[in-house]
């Protein structure tokens, strides 16, 4: 599903929503937790070399500025998340949310220095060293993935719930907020990135709620949260900088509980 498809869907259930008319809901502060699944898109890194990497007998020089890119691609992962909030009479929610986010590394592919795909190159071409029949080939080494990303974020939300006069209430929501991503690449073991760095970052957020009693509720929520640009990452293999993308649907479900108000 495409970044515009999702815009269209989730701003047509919000203008939705508010043709709902909103009778008197619950009002007053509430927190929550919440837990589920973490869906990740593969990342396009991209990037460039910082210095000169000098020639050897074997491989010609690679010149600082030289455009880097590979492919990486992510298992499932966890997601958790708590909220402080404030719930208004009309339907409108405002809250702060606390969101973290992990998953691990499957593989890695793609690998193009300059341009060119290295994949089937000895991996003698990154490490610098002597080139070996025996040696393993780039993309032999980079498929066998290792490491992991892990996102902590910090996000102002506003929810719309929807009135349907009973204890079940469909909602949509939007936040912004500043995300931090955290890479550990090592393929095959080789320690080819362990950094981090912070953006901002937006999120999506469609879900229904069901309450238990006029002070909890339980709810389900669809969650799509990116970084507004990639994550700049220093690679301790290479002398460059890498840009990783974060970008995942997160499906889950907590509880809130409710203070004040009627």
């Amino acid at each position: 599903m495409t970044k515009s498809f999702k815009y269209i869907a989730f701003t047509g259930a919000a203008f939705g929503a508010l043709a709902v008319p909103s009778a008197a809901l619950a009002e007053g502060p509430y927190v929550g937790v919440s837990g589920g699944i973490s869906l990740p898109s593969d990342s396009q890194n991209s990037g460039e070399f910082d210095a000169d990497v000098a020639a050897t007998a074997d491989f010609d020089a690679i010149a600082a500025e030289t455009p880097l890119e590979w492919n990486s691609q992510f298992d499932n992962g966890l997601a958790l998340s708590g909220q402080v909030g404030y719930a208004f009479a009309n339907g409108f929610r405002v809250e702060l949310e606390g969101a973290y986010s992990e998953y691990d590394v499957s593989g890695h592919s793609g690998l193009t220095v300059g341009g060119a795909d290295i994949d089937g190159v000895d991996v003698a071409v990154l490490t610098r060293g002597a080139a070996d029949p025996a040696n393993p080939t780039v993309g032999a080494v980079i498929a066998d993935g290792q490491g992991d990303v892990s996102n902590f974020g910090v996000f102002g939300n506003v929810f719309y719930d929807i009135n349907t006069g009973g204890s079940f209430k469909p909602y949509v929501g939007a936040g912004l907020g500043y995300q931090w991503v955290d890479a550990e690449f090592s393929p095959s073991g080789v320690d080819v990135a362990n950094d981090d760095d912070g953006g901002f970052a937006y999120q999506l957020m469609a879900g229904a709620s069901f309450a238990l009693s006029p002070r909890a509720e339980v709810f389900g929520q669809y969650t799509y949260r990116a970084t507004t640009e990639d994550s700049d990452v220093e690679l301790n293999l290479l002398p460059a900088t890498l840009g990783i993308e974060s970008e995942q649907s997160i499906v889950s479900a907590g509880v809130r509980f409710k203070f004040g108000g009627e």
